[in-house]
């Protein structure tokens, strides 16, 4: 077939979305389909071309900026643009009211990308006229892309595949401050048209499929299928007994929406007032963009709890120099509050080392669920202060008594890359 797949953000861009795309890409090409990939172009980018081989070609096209870009700009030439706590880019503006919130929740309609809507079905287009299109395939967020693909659908009835990464109208994370009752009634709307016509629905979390499934009849189901993001590298199992101090604990990624590490640093800070580890015995790294939480100094928290000598902040470092990091942890941190149909893509990298995990998750979510089907882990599922001190003190304790087998090894290879798009290359084929 020859498949063009409609991906916003798309290596080298660090978004963590391009991961997906690269991935369902690859495993493309790898099965004998030429590939056309369309994505945004790269800031100083000036080729439509980013790459062109072994069966794949990346399209980079220019995305028509959003009004306010231009807002923002006029602010900082006037210098009325205010200032972000250190370390910040842009801290989130009070709620607007009446005409301003009307105005705001229109720009945002369905997202601030919306100018990436007509490059990307232009693209589309030309790529079609040059010879056809047997499958168009849109993963999202941003939805603007799944807005080409209907688009594109409605023009040339070219097969579809869209690929949910997020819920779209059941995800919490869209600010108040961008939303009216009439944009979300078009977005369930718009939400509406892009499952009725896609003929292939991906999810990549069970719920999200279970989110998308009760908006359509049950014979229309057959159309849909899960297809985790999967473990890239599965690590031999072994128990290497090695209980020399420090005691690591590797948190890699960025800190947002609900991913707050306060729990966990409170727990720290108990234990260690109770003397249940010594100075020197534990050792916290977190990797990436994790000095702040939302508008609260991470740094500071840690300060005013006494344990920042326990405390080491690094900025980002290359995907591989991460891993390795990773991979020398003792105990690996995983915050996904707050979002229970979503799962972190740095599970399944955590996942691969076969390295224990400490996860705060929401009771009933992805995330929880999915680390009690394998096994071997610590989930804390509750906001009170005992339940991560618990948590924290029984994956001590297990520390010292011998390194601990996590993972079903079953369910493990089942979640591997290989095997999840192999489920979705024969639902696509189907």
């Amino acid at each position: 077939m020859r498949v063009v797949l409609i991906s916003h953000a798309y290596p080298p861009d660090p978004e963590v979305g391009s991961l997906r795309g690269a991935k369902v890409a690859a495993a493309l090409a790898a099965a004998g389909h030429d590939v056309e990939v369309v994505t945004n172009r790269l800031t100083g980018e000036t080729q439509a071309i980013r790459a062109a081989g072994r069966g794949m070609t990346v399209h980079a096209v220019r995305s028509m900026p959003h009004p306010r870009r231009a807002y923002l700009r006029v602010k900082h030439w006037f210098g009325r643009n205010g200032s972000a706590p250190s370390g910040r880019t842009e801290v989130a503006p009070p709620s607007p009211s009446g005409w301003k919130r009307y105005l705001l929740s229109l720009l945002w309609l369905p997202d601030e990308y919306l100018g990436f809507l007509p490059a990307a079905l232009w693209a589309c287009w030309k790529i079609h006229r040059r010879g056809g299109v047997d499958l168009l395939y849109t993963t999202a967020p941003p939805f603007s892309s799944h807005l080409a693909g209907l688009a594109f659908k409605a023009m040339t009835g070219v097969p579809w595949a869209a690929e949910f990464r997020d819920p779209w109208t059941d995800n919490p994370a869209k600010p108040a401050r961008l939303r009216t009752r009439f944009t979300d009634a078009v977005e369930r709307w718009l939400e509406r048209l892009c499952l009725r016509n896609a003929d292939h629905v991906v999810s990549v979390t069970d719920a999200i499929h279970e989110l998308l499934a009760t908006k359509l009849p049950a014979r229309a189901r057959a159309r849909f299928v899960v297809a985790r993001n999967g473990i890239d590298r599965l690590l031999p199992s072994h128990r290497s007994g090695d209980t020399r101090a420090p005691f690591r604990i590797v948190h890699a990624g960025s800190l947002y929406h609900g991913r707050d590490p306060r729990a966990f640093l409170r727990a720290l800070a108990t234990l260690r007032r109770q003397g249940k580890f010594a100075d020197g015995e534990v050792q916290v790294e977190l990797v990436g963009d994790a000095r702040w939480f939302d508008d609260v100094s991470i740094e500071r928290f840690v300060q005013d709890l006494g344990i920042a000598p326990l405390v080491q902040f690094r900025d980002w470092l290359s995907h591989d120099a991460c891993l390795e990091i990773v991979q020398r942890a003792d105990l690996l941190l995983l915050f996904a509050q707050h979002q229970p149909a979503q799962v972190p893509n740095k599970l399944f990298e955590y996942l691969g080392t076969r390295k224990p995990i400490l996860a705060f998750a929401d009771a009933h979510g992805e995330v929880a669920g999915m680390l009690r089907r394998v096994g071997g882990h610590y989930v804390v599922v509750e906001d009170e202060p005992a339940a991560a001190e618990a948590a924290l003190a029984i994956a001590l304790s297990d520390a010292r008594a011998a390194e601990r087998e996590t993972g079903d090894e079953a369910v493990l290879r089942e979640w591997t890359t290989e095997r999840q798009m192999g489920r979705l290359l024969t639902a696509l084929h189907a």
